[in-house]
């Protein structure tokens, strides 16, 4: 139905010889070195911020909680850490998240370790979403948005050492420490970084404990190969573990292995034409360990009468091939090839004591490839308007290795065992943007088919509606329209995105579906539409006070059930008042969340599923900070001033932890006090 729009993106960018560069950003250096309560959009469709510095309100550890601070985010809470992040009430794959290029997947066939639970946001520097099916670039899916957490690969302008130094101390005996040292010449450095994170249990506002204290650390070190500022060579090495309670299943992640290498050579400024060649490869292994005594006191129960441990690990070997070509004045040009393949394997014990998992063979589940071909040009019509489009055609394969299929206590034979299916998708968008003076429009059309993830193909035993293999779902397609503004002028700064989109088979999770005498949670394809916006506005009063609003909202519609689209979040408002003068600085942030109405209990994605209607909250909160010099800082907040009792529309479900009273869904901290000092040298 919507091939055409993939016929006018290839029309488009071929003959123009396109696709550029996206907008350029904000330089770093211009990023207020403060702590932000919102993030705004500075170019169409774009934010970019500074993952260092610190946010308020505090986020947890890990890349979901810190996407947050982004208007237009939000999170499912399980605990305290490794929460999954929606984008306009799209989770999973719908989010492209890249970390410095690579591709990073998770084990854990619940989302126990979505990908942004092994981010450490305090180890890069820098953060971009690019919102809506807008790029190509940077691999499959991203119908939702692109999220890419990157790092700074520059030669070294003199010899010498340099880095950064953050430490955070709060509540519930939280702990976090991340150090990032550069050492070299002109001729290559080595960077060395590494993150600690630990907490306890928090209290929500009432003083009830919740089961979710976590503790992670990771580090990275990078050796580059800098001969001239237009010749980098890039190794990579990397490892993390960690661990996590929560407070919404039968069972805690006790290990959060993760290792990668990779890979880069980057040359620019080769010719009048080719302006960059860049060639990556990386390698990401997963090995997660989730069990039911580790973190908790073991109770034995009907589902897990033992002590049980499960083991799954996933393999990742992907790569990409870029080039940016500079046609004439007015077209420039992306072209490139990326590609991946990753294996599910998966080991269990349902007693671990009389059959531990370690001395038991680990087994194939599913195995995926994928291989693509995009493009992305940037057409400067006149001095004001660009035309900006792109296209992408990707092959791809999946493979069941699963002979049975059930829980670890209940297990029936496979249909789609040893089935192979394979798929051509094709993605492409088209986009005119223009600025006048202070104002910035846009206008995009984007179309994306997205293949089926593990989760929705096979995680924590899903069906389909005629099978109990929900192997053969069909792909998702995704039109979307997309415009907004930006205004930035002395005072004002302004920045509104307004979407909405047609989704044909969308991929939809539902509980209790009847399946041959028995109930199952199915993935079902179903057509749905949604449509939202997003608002920044910030005004400064004068040198010394500013105010910033930030607002979103999202509003779905399930077609073919007629009901409302499930986990969808509320509207959502965020008011600030921010006071600066010289050395010191101080802010509080007023964030208001309406209630939620419209729901479809059962319903949901791969991420959680609808619970009940939810009332809405509001939670104040202050911060101060000191300069005590140029490259030191202080700053103290607290979360939550008024110790509110409550939870987000998003949240999952409570269960039974011995020791710990139930809770229908998971609330948030209460009274949170914090500290954090930065010092970079």
């Amino acid at each position: 139905m919507f091939r055409p729009m993939f016929v006018v993106s290839v029309v488009l960018a071929y003959p123009l010889s396109a696709a550029a560069t996206l907008p350029a950003h904000a330089d770093d250096s211009d990023i207020e070195r403060i702590v932000v309560t919102t993030v705004a959009m500075l170019d169409p469709l774009t934010v970019v911020t500074d993952p260092k510095q610190p946010r308020q309100p505090l986020p947890a550890h890990d890349g979901a909680d810190y996407l947050r601070s982004i208007t237009g985010f939000s999170a499912i809470r399980k605990g305290g850490a490794s929460s999954d992040p929606l984008f306009r009430g799209m989770a999973g794959s719908r989010l492209n998240i890249l970390t410095d290029g690579d591709m990073l997947l998770g084990g854990c066939g619940s989302r126990m370790d979505p990908p942004t639970a092994y981010i450490a946001p305090q180890a890069y520097d820098k953060l971009t979403v690019i919102k809506g099916p807008q790029t190509v670039s940077y691999g499959p899916g991203s119908s939702a948005a692109t999220v890419l957490f990157e790092r700074n690969h520059q030669r070294l302008a003199q010899p010498g050492l340099s880095g950064s130094l953050n430490s955070t101390l709060a509540s519930a005996a939280r702990s976090d420490s991340a150090i990032d040292l550069t050492a070299g010449t002109t001729s290559g450095y080595a960077r060395a970084i590494a993150t600690f994170a630990n907490a306890d249990d928090y209290q929500d506002g009432a003083g009830q404990r919740i089961h979710s204290a976590y503790q992670r650390w990771s580090s990275q070190l990078e050796l580059a190969y800098t001969p001239s500022d237009d010749n980098i060579l890039l190794l990579k090495l990397g490892s993390s573990n960690g661990e996590a309670a929560y407070a919404d299943r039968l069972m805690d992640g006790s290990e959060f292995k993760r290792q990668n290498i990779g890979l880069k050579w980057s040359l620019t400024n080769i010719n009048r034409y080719l302006q960059r060649l860049d060639i990556q490869w990386y390698y990401n292994y997963i090995d997660h360990v989730m069990d039911n005594f580790s973190l908790r006191t073991f109770t034995p129960s009907m589902l897990m009468p033992a002590p049980a441990a499960s083991n799954p690990d996933r393999r990742t070997l992907g790569g990409r091939l870029f080039t940016e070509w500079q046609l004439s004045a007015d077209v420039s040009w992306q072209l490139g090839l990326d590609g991946a393949q990753n294996v599910h394997r998966i080991r269990n014990s349902m007693n671990q004591a009389a059959m531990p998992y370690q001395q038991r063979e680990r087994q194939q589940d599913l195995r995926f490839a994928q291989l693509g071909l995009f493009n992305e040009l940037v057409y400067q019509l006149h001095d004001t308007g660009q035309l900006i489009a792109g296209a992408r055609l990707d092959y791809w394969q999946a493979e069941d290795s699963r002979p049975v299929l059930g829980s670890m206590a209940q297990q029936q034979l496979n249909p789609s065992f040893g089935q192979r299916r394979d798929a051509y998708l094709a993605a492409g968008f088209a986009r005119y943007q223009q600025q006048q003076a202070a104002w910035q429009w846009y206008i995009g059309l984007g179309y994306n088919e997205r293949f089926p993830d593990y989760w929705e193909l096979a995680g924590a035993n899903r069906a389909s509606e005629q099978s109990v293999s929900a192997f053969n779902i069909k792909a998702e397609q995704t039109t979307q329209l997309d415009l907004g503004l930006v205004y930035q002028q002395q005072a004002w700064q302004l920045g509104l995105s307004l979407f909405a989109n047609h989704i044909d088979d969308y991929l939809l999770t539902q509980q209790n579906w009847p399946l041959a005498m028995q109930s199952v949670t199915v993935s079902r394809n179903i057509d749905a539409r949604s449509a939202g916006a997003e608002l920044d506005l910030s005004y400064r009063f004068n040198h010394h006070w500013q105010s910033s609003l930030a607002l979103a909202y999202v509003r779905g519609r399930n077609l073919t059930d007629q009901l409302p689209l499930a986990q969808q979040p509320p509207l959502e408002l965020k008011l600030a008042l921010n006071y600066d003068k010289q050395n010191w600085y101080s802010g509080v942030l007023w964030r208001l969340v309406a209630a939620q109405h419209r729901v479809a209990p059962g319903q949901g994605n791969i991420v959680g599923t609808d619970i009940e209607a939810s009332p809405g909250f509001a939670v104040l909160s202050w911060h101060s900070g000191w300069r005590v010099t140029q490259q030191f800082t202080v700053v103290a907040g607290v979360d939550n001033l008024l110790n509110q009792r409550y939870h987000e529309h998003l949240s999952k479900a409570g269960t039974m932890v011995s020791g710990y009273l139930p809770v229908g869904q998971i609330n948030e901290a209460g009274r949170t006090w914090w500290l954090n000092l930065n010092w970079q040298f």
